[in-house]
């Protein structure tokens, strides 16, 4: 069965202009873990460019918005248009001509006014150049002074599906019906953290299966032993230490899974306290103060998290200030250390 349609993902970017950020800056991370052997190529509007202008749009048009309602909670609308392996990677001019193409789909579909080429500079787009290509498309939620209501309706995805097939078959000469899926009938589409995190459990499950048959299986052994007193004690005997040997078992594995979360939760907060604070330095380097405010807070927030987490301890306090210093040192401001100080939260 061939491809229905080259694959195309959109979702509400979240949490604000913080949500916003973090996005922005994990799709240019060419460090980020998902982004092994990946050549980020970035074309259209700056990234700070494009979170200025979103933002204050959007803080525009909440305080000059009379007509009541909620305030804009998702900045932005982010679109990811997605290759599979096995094709030929299009060339970046390739890739500008795509865009092209899915931004004026977008702006028709939308009913947007003026001219295409302002719409283009509104939105953020970089590529993903790796072993399945992918185009991703941020588009501001306020545009023009005007609520992008259709931007997460139906409608749009399904025109910018039939565009994204067009487009690549024109100008890269890629038919969808020409490619199988490696996988078929998997049901609906989840994230990557979400299938590995599927997987993990379902390992850990099958692990605790096997030691629970394995512990059962010792159960019924003494069961058919002869019932003589002396065997039937042996019987209880065996009974007792494999339920005990079962229950060390769960014990064991839930103190290593507590383990394991701690320290992948400990490792998430210092990578967002790293990207903050090179947001932080970008900003300041760049002399835009709206940025630096953001990326201040953010890092004074994730100091916090990581201060109060529960695997806090030397080894990271002493990374992370002494990136603080370098950073207050390149940057000849002082600001992160006047509100934080070094403190241990754990006994020696």
């Amino acid at each position: 069965m061939s491809l229905k349609n080259f694959v195309v993902t959109t979702q509400r970017v979240k949490s604000k202009s913080d949500g916003l950020i973090q996005y922005v800056n994990y799709l240019d991370n060419e460090k980020a873990p998902s982004h092994k052997n990946t050549k980020i190529i970035n074309f259209g509007s700056a990234s700070d460019d494009f979170l200025k202008n979103t933002i204050i749009n959007t803080v525009n048009f909440d305080n000059n918005n009379k007509k009541g309602g909620r305030k804009v909670e998702s900045l932005a609308q982010s679109f990811n248009f997605i290759l599979p392996p096995k094709v030929e990677n299009p060339t970046e001019n390739q890739w500008k001509l795509i865009f092209k193409d899915l931004v004026l789909k977008a702006k028709n579909t939308l009913e947007i006014e003026g001219k295409t080429a302002d719409f283009a500079k509104s939105c953020y787009v970089n590529i993903h150049d790796q072993k399945n290509p992918h185009l991703n498309l941020l588009i501001p939620r306020i545009y023009d002074d005007k609520r992008l209501h259709a931007l997460d309706q139906k409608n749009l995805l399904i025109q910018l599906k039939k565009e994204f097939n067009r487009s690549v078959l024109q100008h890269c000469n890629i038919d969808f019906k020409a490619y199988k899926p490696d996988q078929q009938n998997v049901g609906k589409r989840r994230k990557k953290w979400q299938l590995e995190q599927e997987q993990s459990i379902k390992a850990k499950e099958e692990l605790a299966d096997q030691r629970l048959l394995l512990a059962q299986d010792k159960l019924d052994v003494a069961e058919l032993i002869d019932h003589s007193q002396v065997v039937q004690e042996r019987a209880e005997t065996a009974q007792i230490k494999a339920q005990e040997a079962t229950a060390k078992a769960k014990l064991a594995e839930a103190d290593a899974d507590r383990k394991i979360s701690l320290m992948n939760e400990m490792k998430n907060i210092l990578n967002n306290f790293k990207s903050s604070i090179n947001d932080w330095i970008k900003s300041i380097k760049g002399n835009n103060e709206i940025l630096e405010d953001i990326a201040l807070n953010e890092v004074l927030t994730t100091i916090e998290t990581a201060q109060n987490h529960e695997s806090y301890d030397d080894a990271t306090e002493s990374v992370m200030f002494n990136t603080i210093e370098q950073a207050e040192e390149e940057t000849k401001k002082p600001e992160i250390s006047k509100n934080v100080k070094r403190r241990r939260t754990y006994k020696p």
